[in-house]
């Protein structure tokens, strides 16, 4: 099957890519380096085998899922291993350089690459969505983009604790549990429950450090950050809900005279 694309972007991508790849080489070749301090043999055999088992996944099943033979050939399948490399590079880098940004310099492990190559899933999976839309040099520019926003999410949630992020599970569903049955639209149970989060997790940061120090209270489950300001938010929120509806019950049945005379006639 002949390309469709114009020939002018035809002769200027191999050109782009080629550029980019060098720019790859140039980096790497100057801010990176190979970790060769852990000798434990075991351990690099076990960490070989995840990088292993997300690297066939990312490169063979993330590929031809993308792929649709039937319309686009190899088309697919090119698209998604080109992404693959290009994310894996540029994830190295951005993980690198946002975890040791006082050395300038990146260390490359196996972990690492693994991490590298999930990051660069997220492609991967965007491809799926405007695969036969998007030529390859707007893919192209997509890979940094997404790959620079997922690491740095990452890098972001990293900073919390699982158990901040369980508690936080649970206070979304303290805060809406109460007026659940008041809700009208899934909006206002997604704000609800991304507000109790966000007091759970501000809530496990700072409310131990005040209470043991200025209280003298010791809460070891986290039972005030978790439900007792989520139900207070769940609370004051079911009274809300509740006198709107109310106030729009009352509307509804103190309508016009006229309205209820024109009502009556056609009945």
């Amino acid at each position: 099957m002949g390309s469709k694309y114009p020939p002018s972007l035809r002769v200027c991508l191999p050109w782009w890519a080629l550029a980019l790849e060098a720019a790859f080489i140039l980096v790497f070749f100057f801010y990176t380096s190979y970790d060769t301090s852990s000798k434990n043999q075991k351990t690099l055999m076990e960490t070989y085998r995840g990088f292993q088992d997300v690297t066939v996944m990312a490169a063979l099943g993330m590929s031809f899922l993308a792929s649709s033979l039937r319309r686009y050939s190899w088309s697919g399948v090119a698209f998604s291993l080109f992404l693959l490399v290009l994310g894996v590079q540029w994830a190295l880098l951005v993980d690198g350089f946002l975890e040791n940004v006082s050395t300038g310099k990146v260390v490359i492990t196996l972990l690492r690459a693994q991490l590298a190559t999930m990051s660069a899933v997220s492609v991967l999976i965007s491809l799926g969505a405007i695969l036969g839309k998007a030529n390859l040099l707007q893919l192209l520019v997509m890979v940094p983009l997404e790959v620079t926003a997922f690491s740095t999410m990452r890098m972001v949630n990293r900073r919390f604790l699982n158990t901040h992020i369980h508690n936080a599970v649970l206070a979304g569903g303290v805060a809406v549990g109460a007026s659940c049955h008041l809700i009208s639209s899934p909006w206002l149970a997604m704000v609800l429950g991304f507000v109790a989060g966000l007091i759970s997790s501000a809530g496990a940061e700072c409310l131990p450090v005040c209470f043991n120090q200025v209280l003298g209270v010791h809460d070891t489950c986290g039972v005030y950050y978790t439900f007792s300001l989520p139900g207070l938010l769940g609370g004051i929120t079911y009274i809300v809900l509740l006198t709107l509806q109310i106030s729009w019950t009352k509307n509804s049945m103190f309508v016009p005279k006229s309205q209820n005379m024109e009502k009556t006639s056609y009945n």
